[in-house]
C-alpha cells in the first residue's frame, strides 16, 4: 500500500506528461513559443480560443475566394450589378475601417477579419481592371453625339426591361428564366459590346420564357424597336468585340466585393438592431444599388419648367 502513495515528485511528473500533447498539437503553429511556455500556458490558447464563426479562421486568399464563389451563386441566380464599379472599390476603405471599430461585435457573428483583407485584394483588382479597359473610354470620347445618344436610348431601353424582368421573377424557376433575359452577366451602358449583348439576350429571353414576357408587359411592337435598336448598336465601333478577360475579372471582382457588402450589411443590421443611427452610418457607405449617373445629367440639363 506504502508503494501506491504517489511522491511529489511522482504527482508532479503525469502534469508535464499531460502537457506533451497540447505543446505539440501547437508546435506547426509556433514551435519557439510553446519551447519557451510552461505547461500552463501552453494550454492556454486552446482554452481561450474563440468560437470560429461559420465563416470564420480562413485566410485573406481563402476570403477571397469565398467571396468569388457567393458572387458565382449570385450571378447563377440573376442578381444584376447596378452600382458602379469603381465607387465600389472606394467605398471598401470606409466599410473597413467601421468594421474596426466594431470588430469584436462582428467577429462574434461570424465575420473574420480575413474578409477586410480581401475586401482590399478586391478593390485593388477592380482599378486595375478598369487601368486596363483603355480603349472602351477612349472609343466612348470618340463618339458623334448621335451614336451616343443611340447608344443611350439603347442601354436605358435594355436597364428598363432588366429592372422589370428582376421584379417579376421570383424563386429558383424565375431566376433561371431572369438569367436568360441577360440578368446576372456583365452590362455597362457605356459599352456597345454590353448593350447589343444586352438587347439580344432580352430578345432570346422573351422567345424560351413567353410567360416572363407577359408578366413584364413586352408587346411585340416592343420587341421589335429592340431589334431594331440592336441592328442599329451593332454597327457602332466595337459593337461586336467579344468580352475581354479584363472584362469579365472586373466583373467577378465586383460581384464579389458587393458580396462582401451584403456580408457585413446582414451582420450589421442584426448587430445595430437596438442602435439604428449607427446601422443607418454603415449603410450610407455603401454606393447606391442604381448608379445612374447619366439620369442625373439629364435632369440637370432639363430646364426647370
Amino acid at each position: 500500500m506504502a508503494r501506491k502513495q504517489p511522491t511529489p515528485a511522482a504527482s508532479a511528473a503525469p502534469a508535464k506528461s499531460s502537457a506533451m500533447p497540447a505543446a505539440q498539437s501547437g508546435a506547426k503553429a509556433a514551435p519557439s513559443l510553446q519551447d519557451a511556455a510552461d505547461p500552463a500556458t501552453a494550454k492556454q490558447p486552446a482554452a481561450t480560443k474563440p468560437a470560429p464563426g461559420p465563416r470564420g479562421g480562413k485566410s485573406a486568399a481563402e476570403a477571397r475566394e469565398d467571396l468569388l464563389a457567393r458572387a458565382a451563386q449570385n450571378t447563377l441566380g440573376a442578381f444584376h450589378l447596378r452600382s458602379d464599379p469603381l465607387a465600389d472599390a472606394q467605398a471598401a476603405q470606409g466599410v473597413i475601417e467601421f468594421i474596426s471599430g466594431h470588430k469584436k461585435e462582428l467577429l462574434r457573428r461570424g465575420l473574420a477579419a480575413s474578409y477586410s483583407e480581401a475586401a482590399l485584394l478586391l478593390a485593388a483588382e477592380i482599378e486595375e481592371n478598369l487601368q486596363a479597359l483603355p480603349a472602351a473610354a477612349v472609343a466612348a470620347r470618340g463618339r458623334s453625339p448621335e451614336s451616343a445618344e443611340l447608344l443611350a436610348d439603347a442601354a436605358a431601353t435594355a436597364h428598363s426591361v432588366r429592372d422589370a424582368v428582376w421584379r417579376v421573377t421570383r424563386g429558383p424557376n424565375g431566376r433561371k428564366a431572369a438569367h436568360a433575359f441577360g440578368l446576372g452577366q456583365p452590362f455597362s451602358a457605356r459599352q456597345a459590346s454590353h448593350v447589343l449583348h444586352a438587347l439580344q439576350q432580352i430578345s432570346a429571353g422573351a422567345k424560351s420564357h413567353p410567360e416572363v414576357a407577359t408578366d413584364v408587359g413586352l408587346l411585340a411592337d416592343d420587341l421589335t424597336t429592340m431589334q431594331d435598336l440592336a441592328g442599329d448598336v451593332a454597327r457602332l465601333p466595337g459593337a461586336g468585340s467579344p468580352l475581354t478577360d479584363a472584362h469579365l475579372k472586373l466583373f467577378e471582382a465586383q460581384g464579389a466585393l458587393r458580396a462582401f457588402f451584403d456580408l457585413v450589411a446582414s451582420k450589421a443590421t442584426l448587430a445595430f438592431a437596438g442602435d439604428p443611427e449607427e446601422r443607418a452610418r454603415f449603410l450610407s457607405l455603401l454606393p447606391r444599388a442604381e448608379d445612374r449617373r447619366q439620369l442625373r445629367r439629364q435632369i440637370k440639363a432639363t430646364p426647370a419648367a
